[in-house]
């Protein structure tokens, strides 16, 4: 409700390439939807059909989501300098250019495993919460991210 009424939307892109494909959630998977609850515009909800992820090229991505306001769930790169050594074009995104980039890592455990994948599935409201704050700071704020990090 709170995002309800935002009339201009981030734009927000999510993952980073592996082995040669980037996997970009589904129209109608979890991902876009707490993106579209939170008020984003998660840019390949027109362009990836259900509720998995499918690959794309580096180039479909790369001129889709260039100029997008924001870079979520980037995987092990622990900072900007560790996510551009894994290829050096994600300098030229907009969201790295402006510190724009967040992570789900904020809740690991001593295995290394990341809470976002656990806990996060059982309280939406938290990630959704998260999110708000991230793209509408104003909205929320005295809230502390939980599951993400700005990633620096």
């Amino acid at each position: 409700a709170l995002a309800a009424g935002i009339s201009e939307k981030v734009d927000v892109f999510v993952n980073t390439a592996y082995q040669g494909s980037w996997y970009m959630p589904g129209k109608e998977s979890y991902v876009a939807e707490v993106l579209k609850d939170a008020g984003a515009n998660y840019l390949f909800a027109d362009s990836v059909e259900g509720t998995g992820a499918s690959p794309l090229a580096f180039e479909v991505v790369y001129e889709k989501a260039k100029e997008a306001d924001y870079w979520l769930n980037i995987g092990f790169a622990s900072d900007i300098k560790s996510l551009v050594a894994e290829d050096a074009r994600y300098s030229e995104f907009k969201a790295v250019i402006e510190g724009n980039v967040y992570n789900n890592n904020a809740r690991v455990n001593p295995n290394g495993g990341t809470d976002f994948y656990e806990g996060g599935v059982a309280n939406p409201d938290v990630v959704l919460k998260d999110l708000v704050k991230i793209f509408y700071p104003e909205l929320l704020p005295d809230y502390q991210l939980f599951y993400y990090t700005r990633v620096n």
